[in-house]
């Protein structure tokens, strides 16, 4: 049954097409073809999109019509262009259709041809940039739909700063409503942005700025500003077009975060430690595990001293392992290789643009060990203004990323590692001894290994099944001349030079037995004993020697005096009788008093 466009139509003078949810073309008004850009394929029982094509894409708009979750649809002024004929201006809408029974839609065109030729004549005889505008978009309808469907926030304000219009998605990230916006300075929402900036000059480089929302979050967000208006003279206000960066700063987060966490683990795999195992059989070994066993136990800092190779970060892993962190990060850090320039940004982390090259933000060393370890190895040559930022963190768990200014919280734990004598380097001005004293509250000292003879035979077995698959080799047994000579060797380079010394042994080994010419050991040479010289003199020089390889501890497990036999007291007693005295730069010793 045909309809009339009275009834169909809002406004009558409006050519029409009515047709269905499957877009199929149901009655066509008498002059509605003449503004499709198919004129033929404009008549029932067609699709509607074969004439009009704009419509293709959407089709989702159109349906959600139909179910009446949208009130219209609308593309205006395009232009037909037939040959040897003016352009043809056409508005094309799409409205709910009238009947009963399956839902209906009804397309209406008008012609707006006269009103197009009008603006554009306006427009060549002006700059201004508010014509051009509607010449391209028509109807201030139109404008806001544009702008409503925009993913980014927009805000427009006067040349004052004063916010006279902001869209849909500037009212959703801030939780204001646009009401609400309309009338307040652009600081209202915008602290960072100058106040009373001038509009001229102004373009659309990024910036990134905080954003201030309803419930008084600060969202970061990337905006561009540019002028409003037809050149630097003529300014009607100041657009603002603002991307929500919460969302990017997350992933630029966690993308850090996975590259630390990556440099921190090939660090781990690549550790010069052979093994992962502590071997050992000895006493002096034994008071050192069980001082670990009850450490590991408590959050407390420790200090681990001992000469290089003696498996320090051995010692330092095992405490991990036994701790209530276990299951998080160990994060090791050798200060010794860090970037003189780079300490606190490899430790602490750094903002983008902090300085030249730090393209983006850095996850540091202390933030990615949260709720696990940090290892500091070689502690004694960290620089002293990182001294003074480890301090912060030991004492109060915060820091900031160079270039930043929030303060961050950790909850981390801490273990340092040395082969100096921090107390001299307290004395000579290049360690800070508050630090020091942060650090040192339960020291371990990892005796060398020529103080513990017993562990070398069980250490040279262990590494023979370390490295079996690495040499292609499969050593069973050791020769007992071979022990004799393992044993008896000083091992200057303790538990690494032991490693490396079975590594080559296993290589140039032939058979299935290591034997002692497979060793390669070359014994240092000693300076040769005075036998001139007194009891007193020999006494001397051997308690100078002790107090020297003790780093000048006389008490306790790995002092001095334990490695002696004698109470310190009887120590002390010996070395004021033999004259030795303790200054700036060690134990030294004057004559022996008579």
């Amino acid at each position: 049954m045909a309809m009339s466009p009275e009834h169909l139509l809002a406004r009558g003078s409006a050519e029409f097409v009515l047709f269905d949810t499957h877009f199929c073309i149901r009655e066509v008004s008498a002059h509605a073809a003449r503004f499709a850009a198919e004129p033929s394929a404009v008549v029932p029982d067609r699709d509607v999109r074969d004439g009009f094509p704009e419509l293709v894409g959407a089709e989702e708009a159109l349906l959600e019509i139909a179910r009446g979750a949208r009130r219209s649809f609308g593309v205006r002024s395009i232009a037909r262009h037939a040959p040897d004929a003016a352009p043809l201006y056409v508005d094309v809408r799409i409205h709910p259709g009238p009947g009963i029974g399956d839902p209906l839609l009804v397309l209406t065109l008008d012609d707006v041809t006269p009103w197009m030729v009008d603006i554009q004549r306006k427009a060549q005889t002006s700059n201004d940039a508010l014509l051009l505008i509607q010449a391209m978009t028509a109807s201030k309808e139109y404008i806001e739909n544009i702008l409503d469907a925009m993913a980014d926030m927009l805000i427009v304000t006067s040349p004052e700063g004063t916010i006279s219009a902001v869209n849909r998605a500037a009212s959703v990230l801030t939780g204001y409503a646009i009401p609400d916006l309309i009338g307040k300075p652009i600081t209202f929402l915008l602290p960072d942005e100058p106040a009373g900036a001038p509009a001229t000059g102004v373009h659309g480089v990024p910036v990134e700025r905080r954003c201030r929302s309803q419930q008084g979050e600060m969202i970061p967000v990337s905006f561009t500003r540019a002028p409003l208006g037809a050149g630097e003279q003529v300014i009607h206000g100041v657009v603002f077009l603002g991307r929500d960066l919460r969302e990017q700063k997350r992933a630029e987060e966690r993308i850090s975060r996975l590259e630390s966490e990556n440099l921190s683990l090939q660090e781990a795999l690549q550790t010069n430690l052979p093994g992962t195992a502590i071997v050992w059989s000895s006493s002096s070994m034994g008071t050192l595990m069980r001082d670990l066993g009850k450490v590991a136990l408590t959050d407390t800092t420790v200090l681990i001293t001992g000469e290089t190779g003696t498996g320090k970060e051995l010692i330092a892993r095992e405490i991990h392992r036994l701790s209530g962190r276990k299951d998080a990060l160990l994060v090791t850090v050798n200060c010794a290789a860090l970037p003189a320039g780079l300490v606190e940004s490899e430790l602490f982390g750094h903002e983008k643009g902090a300085f030249t090259g730090a393209l983006a933000k850095r996850i540091g060393r202390f933030e990615l060990a949260d709720g696990g370890t940090v290892f500091l190895d070689e502690i004694g040559e960290l620089p002293l203004p990182a001294q003074a930022t480890l301090l912060r963190v030991l004492q109060e768990q915060t820091f900031e990323r160079v270039g930043g200014t929030d303060a961050i919280s950790v909850n981390v734990r801490v273990i340092a590692a040395t082969n100096r004598d921090l107390k001299e380097q307290v004395k000579n001005g290049t360690f800070r001894d508050d630090l020091l004293f942060r650090l040192n509250v339960f020291p371990l000292r990892v005796p060398p290994l020529r103080e513990r003879p017993d562990d070398v035979p069980l250490l040279a077995r262990h590494f023979l099944s370390t490295f079996s698959r690495r040499t292609n080799r499969t050593i069973t047994s050791i020769d007992p001349e071979t022990v004799r000579a393992l044993r008896g060797y000083s091992w200057p380079g303790n538990v690494r030079e032991l490693a490396n010394v079975v590594e080559r042994a296993m290589i140039v080994c032939e058979g299935t037995t290591l034997e002692a010419g497979h060793l390669g050991l070359v014994e240092p040479a000693r300076p040769r004993e005075d036998l001139s010289a007194s009891f007193d003199e020999v006494a001397r020089r051997h308690l100078l020697q002790t107090l020297e390889e003790c780093g000048g501890v006389i008490e306790g497990a790995g002092g001095a005096a334990a490695r002696l036999g004698l109470k310190p007291a009887t120590l002390r007693s010996r070395m004021k009788k033999l004259g030795i005295t303790r200054g700036k730069a060690g134990f030294t010793s004057g004559p022996i008093p008579g």
